[in-house]
């Protein structure tokens, strides 16, 4: 199975793979500081449902309209140096947030940590592919694809032990404290490696490639891979993030449970997701095909998503079923991911192509959790709209089959 331009390294360099891994991680966890903070915060600063959603999702706004253009700008300029700018707006955005306890202020400042995000995420898989050979390529891109579960997973778990002590503000200030220590061991570490010659290779691709290649840029665009995977992407996110974001909340209205304990089985939930990444990208190793592994995605996510909000079958199994429903879902990101590189014309594009597989993400993102929210105050409950969990999944089959037909001649050109 054809996997697109890929790294002519001689031996993948894991330190630099743990490391864009690492900075993906630190990025998700700005997502995941929401669910187990989001009623202290609606009750701190009087906000409605739809309100509360936006806390949540307006992180994604940039990343919706610039996610291809940054991945642009990351192909035209240094990625690392990108990548330092986004943990440099990360950074900020949060210690804006926690200093200042305003409803406004709040929302802007989750505009500029998406700025961030979107700059981290779309820089970090052309780093791995640089540093991965072709033999790993696959297997590193699964490892990347857990840094959105991983990272939201630590901070759900994380966040509950703080909050009674520091509060949500707290751990606003906390996370711009790790970002900008992490961004010291990522300039540390990097140095390292391409003193000792590990940067060699990606050298070699600067030096070949000094001028920005418009024609293949021209090609990307006019794929229709990219589109596909961000589609199928955004299809999934809206359903899966606007899960997760309600879900420390859902599970206090509808079981009783509190904070704290709603949060930790949110975090188990969001975790659980981490073997769909994996696993997918041990299948694509396999040569499983990609755009089976997205179905198997939509088709267990469109059931067990209505089932958990059906009420019909006892909220005891919603946890069961949320966790079911992460792990089969996660199969779609690390698909996705690695499809970007396979479409892009030439190495020169990678970031630019996985733009569209973040910018599909981010609108995602930026939809479900206020959408989820608007429903469940117009129905008055959750239960009353268990088939909007259907819908998403069905659009998504169909453009998985468009997928395939437009992979299948890609590889049939080469």
């Amino acid at each position: 199975m054809s996997s697109g331009p890929q790294s002519a390294v001689a031996a993948s360099r894991w330190g630099v793979i743990a490391l864009a891994v690492a900075a993906g991680v630190i990025a998700a966890m700005q997502v995941g500081k929401v669910p187990p903070t989001l009623p202290l915060i609606a009750e701190d600063l009087a906000l409605s449902r739809v309100s509360s959603g936006l806390v949540a999702s307006l992180f994604f706004a940039v990343g919706a309209v610039f996610g291809v253009a940054i991945g642009g700008v990351a192909d035209r300029f240094d990625e690392l140096r990108v990548m330092f700018a986004g943990l440099a707006l990360l950074a900020l955005g949060s210690l804006l947030g926690g200093l200042i306890a305003d409803s406004g202020v709040l929302l802007a400042t989750r505009v500029i940590e998406g700025l961030g995000y979107t700059a981290v995420a779309v820089t970090a898989p052309k780093i791995i592919a640089v540093a991965a050979r072709p033999a790993d390529m696959v297997i590193a891109i699964g490892i990347w694809s857990t840094f959105m579960p991983l990272g939201m997973a630590l901070i759900m778990v994380l966040s509950p032990l703080m909050l009674d002590g520091i509060g949500w503000q707290g751990v606003w200030l906390v996370n711009a404290a790790v970002i900008a220590v992490f961004a010291g061991v990522l300039a540390v570490g990097m140095r390292k490696e391409r003193s000792g010659g590990a940067g060699d290779g990606r050298a070699a691709q600067t030096a070949a490639a000094p001028v920005f290649d418009w024609a293949g840029v021209r090609i990307l665009m006019a794929r229709p891979g990219p589109w596909l995977l961000g589609l199928c992407f955004a299809l999934y996110t809206i359903q899966w993030f606007a899960i997760m974001a309600w879900l420390p909340t859902f599970l206090v209205e509808t079981q009783g449970r509190s904070l704290t304990s709603a949060s930790l089985f949110a975090a188990l939930v969001v975790f659980a997701n981490i073997s769909g990444n994996l696993g997918a990208g041990w299948l694509l190793h396999l040569g499983v095909a990609r755009w089976l592994l997205i179905a198997v995605a939509f088709v267990v996510g469109a059931v067990t998503g209505a089932l958990i909000f059906s009420g019909g079958i006892g909220v005891e199994a919603n946890i069961p079923l949320a966790v079911v429903f992460s792990a089969f879902t996660g199969l779609l990101p690390s698909a996705c991911i690695a499809g970007a590189a396979m479409h892009a014309p030439t190495q020169a594009q990678n970031a630019m192509s996985n733009g569209f597989v973040i910018q599909g993400s981010t609108i995602g993102s930026l939809l479900g959790p206020p959408v989820l929210g608007a429903l469940a105050a117009s129905f008055g409950n959750w239960e009353n709209f268990w088939w909007v969990m259907l819908i998403g999944p069905a659009i998504g089959l169909f453009v998985t089959a468009g997928l395939r037909g437009a992979e299948r001649r890609l590889t049939e050109a080469r």
